[in-house]
């Protein structure tokens, strides 16, 4: 996946050098181009992430009609200000891929010419000309907005009206965007739009040091490094993640305070020891998760019918009370004797000797006394 920053005024290649040597920065078409044919063949997707005030119209159209032909899958992220042409580049993405920070603010409006736009001579053709030319770039981008966000053009028309910023909310119930995401950049001002050219979106000229300007022109012509911002991170129990980094995702090896293990809102766990980010663990599956449950159930259920095989019944377990209480097994053996009855023979017929019972005298003596009174009788 291919990460483009746009987070500058969007303004013509030629425009560069002016910009520079203001103290500011700003992207061209020509940057974007560069950047698509600098993406491999085969990764097939763009993440971007705007944080513009606008600018040039016709620099605008044509990076959003650059990301669109290029075949890529786009996404794109308000992560700041999303403003005047940089809401364009924005529909760049389908709304399923569009998002923004919690804190994101957007700004939509007619476009206007300033008041030291040199137009010539002010006749009523003139002005005819002009309205016609500012008519033209209004039902332009309507036609862009009205497309891309699915809103009626008599809401979007209304809210160009209004020349006021909104937030991420209104911008998912315009249909700029389809998700916020928690807030990971650094708090900016608000600044004001103005135009600064012909037909162009852009916002108003920063007024910034001899040395600030310095260091800007030596990061541009990398000289100078950018200095770190501190990007604060909601976590998903409510506490703040401090990561110095200038722009884009954390990555192991970020500056970050407090220690410790830290649960971001999308599930991922980032480590902090020593000041220094040392792990990005990303969220367990849920597949797993529900395996290890299943698992846990099997294994409860097994020893549960084991403990039922094993377990002893009302009356058994009052039996066994009582023979205990009454002296256990040599209590027992005693009540019940000791006489153990012989085995039965495997067939019907006389029993072997050794399991006959022996016979006392006195049976002896009736058995005689039987034999000779049948003897008696029989005679």
């Amino acid at each position: 996946m291919a990460k483009l920053y746009i987070n500058k005024d969007i303004q013509p290649e030629a425009d560069k050098m002016k910009y520079w040597l203001s103290g500011d920065d700003c992207i061209s078409f020509a940057d974007i181009q560069g950047f698509i044919d600098w993406i491999p063949a085969d990764d097939n997707r763009i993440d971007i992430e705007l944080h513009s005030c606008g600018g040039n119209c016709v620099e605008g159209y044509a990076i959003y009609d650059a990301l669109r032909a290029s075949g890529k899958e786009i996404s794109c992220k308000a992560v700041g200000i999303c403003a005047s042409m940089a809401t364009v580049i924005l529909l760049a993405a389908p709304l399923e891929r569009r998002s923004a920070y919690q804190h994101a603010e957007f700004l939509i409006h007619s476009p206007f010419y300033q008041p030291s736009a040199k137009i010539g001579e002010l006749t009523i053709e003139k002005l005819e000309e002009l309205k016609s030319s500012l008519q033209a770039d209004k039902e332009k981008i309507l036609s862009v907005y009205v497309e891309r966000t699915g809103q009626t053009r008599e809401v979007l028309e209304a809210q160009m009206a209004t020349d006021g910023w909104f937030n991420a909310e209104k911008a998912i119930e315009l249909g700029f965007v389809s998700s916020i995401v928690p807030a990971a950049s650094a708090s900016v001002e608000k600044p004001i739009i103005n135009n600064s050219n012909s037909k162009s979106m852009a916002k108003e000229e920063k007024k910034v040091t001899v040395a600030q300007a310095l260091h800007m022109l030596g990061v541009a012509l990398g000289v100078s490094k950018p200095e770190a911002v501190g990007m604060v991170i909601t976590t998903s129990t409510g506490d703040e993640l401090t990561v110095e980094r200038e722009e884009g995702e954390i990555q192991v090896g970020d500056q970050a305070s407090p220690d410790g293990e830290h649960v971001l809102e999308d599930g991922r766990t980032v480590v902090v020891t020593d000041g220094v980010i040392t792990e990005i663990k990303e969220p367990t599956s849920g597949d797993e998760d529900v395996q290890a449950l299943q698992d846990r159930v099997a294994e409860l259920e097994a020893e549960n019918a084991e403990l039922r095989s094993n377990v002893k019944s009302e009356a058994e377990a009052r039996i066994l009370s009582a023979v205990g209480k009454a002296g256990g097994e040599a209590w027992l053996r005693k009540a019940t004797g000791a006489y153990t009855p012989a085995r039965r023979s495997a067939s019907p017929q006389a029993k072997r000797p050794e399991e006959e019972r022996p016979v006392s005298k006195i049976e002896k003596k009736l058995a005689e006394a039987r034999e000779r009174n049948k003897n008696r009788f029989n005679k």
